[in-house]
């Protein structure tokens, strides 16, 4: 089952939403290591697909950098803000159930995503998407995950002021989750300054793996 709170939030944000970057909620802007995290990984003759690619904040501001991106997002009033260009196919679909008709890429991101489902969610999203993958390929995740042990976040959140959900798994927890869904040579990357983890038991990282 989906996490009702989170997708509630969700809802209720795309409805009304204006500009965006409101999908940040009251974080800090860290678009700029994201997008240099991924024009390091780039190059004109890859395909890039991007889940859950929200209103464009990263795939806007790498569209030259790939040969075709092809975004994947729940909500059409979200990727309505993602740059109209002739490399780019916006799909309206749900990460957890995809199925897509999309020839294996070369790289396939999923940024500040996976936190928003728990571990048999996470499972089922990991092991689907890996046939997306082309055997060569290379798998990007980046969101917070847990310090010291699993942190979930269940409740009303003072800070956006409605009920949220977050699963923030242990890194090794993670890691774990992603060899066991068939991945291999996951390497771990903290790519923010350290102002920009903003509590003490979870932390941003970006992982990176390829097919087993």
């Amino acid at each position: 089952m989906k996490n009702q709170d989170v997708m509630s939030y969700y809802d209720k944000m795309a409805a009304n939403i204006k500009e965006p970057t409101e999908t940040r909620n009251k974080a800090k802007d860290f678009s700029a290591f994201d997008i240099a995290f991924m024009k390091e990984r780039a190059s004109k003759d890859k395909h890039l697909l991007d889940l859950g690619a929200g209103t464009g904040l990263l795939i806007n501001a790498i569209v030259d950098e790939f040969g075709h991106i092809t975004a994947v997002e729940r909500y059409e009033n979200f990727s309505k803000f993602i740059v109209d260009a002739p490399n780019v196919d916006i799909i309206n679909a749900d990460v957890l159930n995809l199925d897509l008709h999309l020839s294996p890429v070369d790289v396939l991101s999923l940024f500040g995503v996976m936190n928003y489902f728990n571990e048999d969610e996470a499972k089922s999203i990991y092991a689907n998407i890996k046939r997306y993958l082309k055997p060569t390929g290379q798998l990007i995740v980046k969101n917070q995950l847990g310090v010291h042990e699993d942190v979930t976040v269940a409740g009303f959140s003072e800070e956006i002021g409605s009920n949220y959900y977050s699963n923030y798994r242990h890194l090794d927890n993670e890691i774990k989750l992603l060899e066991s869904c068939g991945f291999a040579n996951v390497e771990v990357f903290d790519i923010y300054p350290a102002e920009y983890n903003r509590w003490e038991n979870t932390h941003f990282y970006a992982l990176t793996a390829n097919l087993k």
